[in-house]
């Protein structure tokens, strides 16, 4: 048979580069990188090139399963639709509705119909046990937006098309692509910066793949940068300030001062270790550049300053004039979330803070969402007695591993949507098949907003689905059936097919499915102006918001101490997204610099061992000289022995989102 090729877009991660897909009937040959994509150009990483092998792949997931005992047995759709729509019923019958959760992740994130599904999933059953990875890797970005704007879940992204100046903290885009924002052909697009006469900046404990092709490098301690972002707000304040922007659109500039004074040139320099020269010429860099843009990433959000980080970039943004202006940074409304569109009441300075679970009444629900920290104690306290996890492989990313996987398992109910075998499957009483992406028409809809200009794909499927695998809104509604509920208003399921449900998604859009259909990719320019149109409503910018300014304070104590010994930090690496594709080239090390290793008696290559109070993990160790001394790098995404999360814990959260700490952990390390 002759070899198809058809177009589509990965998804991986949220790059949703442009693909070529190469076929021999329902066999899949070969993924290779569409060289006219608009916005990629030629880029495809080596997971998406690994489509193939992944799907044809011996222990996917192909027949829905009823755990027995000890044991799954297959069933056909009905049986086991019955069964979990049965038990989800009478939970809800005789716990209420918050007793049955909800976790969304990757997998439900980069598809569209999952993405769908989990809010008709949560809004059907109006439960407030809504859990998602926000609060594992981002929430500070919502937090921020919320209480810098009003409005919540707004993302900032460099204009690195026009931008004279882009600094990089804690991301790695050459090896992520980014986050909440992606750099698409990332090593390209640094060059082109360069070449255009963007100067580029990065901060961070390891010398990353990012930062060696940077212009200029500052190695700060972890959890640090913020005091590098203060000193240039207060200098800048002092001397560079686009001042005429400040009076005109900004809020809170005297309080914003008080909150920064601290932050002399000598004191920066001695919270985030660095060098006084380099913070100088970083500077001197900015007030020449005029506009910048700042791109922060999962090395801030993950931190215990996340939040204060986050505002800071912002802050350094607005007094440079830079945000949501061209040649700074700017927000992506997106074509089919259309934020640009949406009426919003304005959240007040302290935020929306609803209530949050009962068995963690010192946190609160952000984006209407609960802390996953508030996980095992919710179902200890038999608030929680059933999950549906929608794409998520939550033994390896919950926090504090140990305690909240045995609590999981204490469930009456746990569903899993998946692809592939996991550890969250293996606790799983119904594993829920899904298509995956090469079998299934697409969109890109939560990513919508992450691309470097406005930009939404549609995808057919590739290949008939394997198995008996369908796709989520094919599952939930048949599942609402059962429940008494129906999840997709307005949508027949029994009739529906994939591009209706890509249609359904649209319904509000002004993008038209038909002619997004025959085109593949609706393209347009970054958008201006409209967040600072809506900040108006509330006076301007706000500077020095209450709960940010609170806790940059609470900090001057910790900022006297001397600093840990030995901290963890997480890391990305190739091969490997999350906990997906692990079977590639990656392996998982503890890296660290080789004089960390001699002092403590390691060698390279043999077994050293990471605790504190909370957990342990133990691995061989690999000589890295990127990394700052004392800093420990493991990557994320490993089960079992490996999984960094055994050392997060989930009783020290943040005071304003309950986010626990995931990097810049202290840590004690010995040789096995």
């Amino acid at each position: 048979m002759a070899l198809t090729e058809q177009k589509s877009f990965c998804r991986v991660c949220g790059s949703a580069c442009g693909i070529i897909v190469e076929t021999d009937g329902q066999q899949v040959v070969k993924v290779r990188a569409d060289e006219d994509h608009a916005v990629t150009a030629g880029y495809t990483c080596p997971k998406g090139r690994n489509l193939p092998g992944d799907h044809h792949r011996e222990d996917r997931l192909e027949r829905p399963m009823i755990r027995e005992g000890d044991v799954f047995k297959p069933g056909t759709w009905d049986q086991v639709l019955d069964d979990l729509g049965g038990k989800l019923r009478r939970i809800i019958e005789e716990h209420g509705a918050r007793a049955v959760g909800l976790f969304t992740g990757g997998g439900g994130y980069l598809d569209a119909s999952g993405h769908l599904s989990w809010q008709a999933f949560k809004n059907g059953l109006d439960t407030p046990s809504v859990y998602s990875d926000l609060t594992i890797d981002s929430v500070a970005k919502l937090v921020v937006s919320e209480l810098m704007t009003g409005f919540p879940g707004l993302m900032s992204r460099a204009d690195i098309a026009r931008a004279k100046l882009v600094l990089f903290i804690g991301t790695n885009p050459v090896i992520s692509h980014g986050h909440t924002s992606t750099l698409s052909s990332p090593t390209a697009s640094l060059r082109s910066m360069r070449e255009r006469g963007t100067e580029v900046w990065v901060m961070d404990p390891r010398r990353t793949e990012t930062a060696q092709r940077a212009d200029r490098y500052i190695q700060t301690r972890p959890s640090t940068d913020y005091a590098v972002l203060a000193y240039l707000v207060r200098e800048l304040l002092i001397d560079g300030a686009d001042r005429t922007f400040i009076e005109a659109h900004t809020q809170g500039v005297g309080k914003l001062k008080t909150a920064v004074e601290r932050f002399t040139l000598e004191h920066a320099s001695a919270v985030s270790g660095t060098d006084p020269q380099d913070l100088r010429d970083l500077l001197a860099s900015v007030r020449k550049a005029g506009r910048i843009g700042v791109e922060t990433g999962t090395g801030i959000t993950m931190s215990r300053p996340g939040n204060v980080t986050v505002w800071l970039s912002w802050a350094l943004m607005l007094v440079t004039g830079s945000l949501d202006r061209e040649g700074g940074a700017w927000f992506s409304p997106g074509n089919i979330l259309q934020l640009d569109k949406m009426e919003v009441p304005p959240a007040p300075e302290e935020g929306w803070r609803a209530p949050g679970p009962e068995s963690r009444p010192e946190m609160t629900a952000v984006g209407g969402e609960y802390p996953c920290a508030a996980l095992p104690d919710e179902i200890a306290a038999g608030n929680l007695r059933a999950m549906v996890v929608f794409g998520g492989n939550i033994e390896v990313c919950l926090p504090e591993t140990t305690r909240t996987y045995e609590a999981l398992k204490q469930l009456e109910v746990m569903a899993t949507f998946d692809v592939r075998p996991t550890r969250t499957t293996d606790a799983s009483t119904h594993i829920l098949p899904t298509k995956d992406q090469l079998e299934r028409a697409d969109l890109t809809y939560v990513t919508d907003t992450y691309f470097p200009v406005v930009s939404t794909q549609y995808t057919p499927a590739m290949i008939e689905p394997v198995g008996d695998r369908r796709a989520y809104w094919w599952i939930l509604g048949q599942l609402g059936k059962r429940m008494g509920v129906d999840f997709f208003p307005g949508l027949d399921v029994d009739s529906a097919t994939d591009d209706t449900v890509m249609a359904y998604i649209l319904r509000d859009a002004e993008l038209d499915f038909d002619e997004l259909k025959a085109k593949r990719h609706h393209i347009g320019a970054p958008v201006f102006g409209w967040v600072e149109k809506y900040v108006e409503q509330i006076g301007g910018w706000r500077l020095a918001p209450s709960p940010l300014f609170g806790q940059l304070e609470s900090f001057a104590a910790q900022e006297r101490e001397e600093p840990a010994r030995f901290t963890l930090i997480p890391r990305r690496q190739r091969y490997h997204e999350n906990s997906k594709m692990l079977d590639l080239r990656d392996r998982p090390y503890v890296y660290l610099t080789q004089a960390d290793a001699q002092a403590i008696g390691a060698a390279e290559g043999a077994p050293v061992r990471i605790s504190n109070d909370t957990g342990s993990v133990e691995r061989i160790a690999k000589f890295d000289e990127t990394l700052r001394r004392g800093v420990i790098n493991v990557p994320h995404g490993w089960s079992d022995e490996i999984n960094v999360n055994r050392l997060t814990n989930t009783r020290e959260v943040d005071s304003i989102s309950g986010m626990v700490r995931y990097s810049g952990i202290p840590v004690s390390l010995q040789a096995v």
